[in-house]
């Protein structure tokens, strides 16, 4: 030890000087070496899990492909209709029709400049004009005319918005995702049992913090048997917001491939692949201060309809800047 320390002590700058560069390309190499066998198992990972299309977007996000800038040259902001759709089954549980009425609507608008995301959910019973069909409740505008005739009505709700891309996501594409993630972590706030065959809706939860597997969390996220759709929708964004808590943990994106494969065998939208995952990217860097969730404001009417509080919707649409003048006003 003391030999040692004496050479050490009696070397001269250059051979020190060399011993630290050998030191430092040694390290240089294994690191490179270590880390190229890392990334091409990760991307051979990556391509057979899910068919290619995350290695593609894998090579899109190194050569910068997700970049907001690139993923969407020249918007400053996006406006997004995200939808969850009913499908209607037989007593076998097939699918018999998958243009059928949607659970769940909300507008977002993805301010790229100010990073910021600002969300409206509409009311599933909202008493809407229907182009074409006339008055009736929003959720029946998908099963009346698809995508498109949804897409006119939520845009003429809010004063002709212009609505630059859609994704619909069925309750299969929700509950294998969630399956993907690993279950998320949620506070369930009383007991939830409801069982709907037609609609292949099972529910049965006890109050509580828990881990919901796929199936569990659908269940929570459309549960409304002894509540309003309020109370639905005020779920629906907490549990967005147990979601982004979820992709914080670093051994959630080892589960990315799955996640999305799983997500886009079931999801239609708009979109290219890369687009969603610059959303993704974009979204997941953003504290809750800077993500907004809001509800349409509205008032029972006949029925089970409900009313569009016009004054209200005016000034909380322009909180939420998704116009950039004054000029506008309510849909009539």
């Amino acid at each position: 030890m003391n030999r040692a320390i004496s050479r050490q002590g009696t070397a001269t700058p250059q051979r020190r000087g060399a011993r630290i560069r050998r030191v430092f390309w040694a390290i240089f190499w294994l690191m490179f070496w270590t880390g190229g066998l890392v990334l091409g198992t990760a991307l051979g990972y990556l391509h057979f899990a899910s068919e290619g299309t995350v290695s593609r977007a894998v090579v899109a996000y190194i050569t910068g492909e997700t970049k907001p800038d690139n993923a969407f040259p020249g918007k400053r902001k996006l406006t997004i209709l995200v939808v969850g759709a009913d499908e209607n089954r037989d007593n076998r549980k097939r699918v018999v029709d998958s243009m059928a009425r949607t659970d769940t609507i909300l507008v977002a608008q993805v301010d790229f400049v100010n990073q910021r995301i600002n969300a409206l959910s509409i009311p599933r019973d909202t008493l809407v004009r229907i182009p074409r069909y006339g008055w009736g409740k929003i959720n029946s505008a998908h099963a009346l005319g698809g995508p498109r005739l949804l897409v006119e009505t939520v845009s003429n709700l809010l004063g002709n918005l212009q609505i630059d891309h859609v994704v619909i996501v069925s309750y299969k594409a929700f509950e294998e995702a969630i399956d993907a993630l690993g279950g998320v972590t949620i506070e369930v706030e009383k007991r939830m049992v409801y069982h709907d065959n037609w609609g292949d809706l099972h529910v049965d939860l006890q109050p509580g913090v828990q881990r919901l597997n796929g199936e569990q969390a659908l269940g929570y996220v459309r549960f409304r048997h002894t509540d309003s759709d309020f109370h639905r929708i005020e779920r629906q964004q907490k549990f967005m917001r147990a979601v982004k808590e979820r992709l914080k943990d670093p051994s959630v994106w080892m589960r990315a491939p799955q996640v999305l494969a799983a997500g886009l065998r079931h999801t239609r939208t708009t979109m290219e692949f890369e687009q969603l995952l610059a959303l993704a990217l974009f979204a997941r860097q953003l504290s809750d201060d800077q993500i907004r969730t809001e509800t349409l404001p509205v008032r029972d009417g006949t029925g089970t309809s409900l009313i569009v509080k016009r004054e209200e919707a005016t000034q909380l649409i322009r909180e939420l800047g998704f116009w950039d003048t004054d000029a506008y006003s309510y849909a009539r």
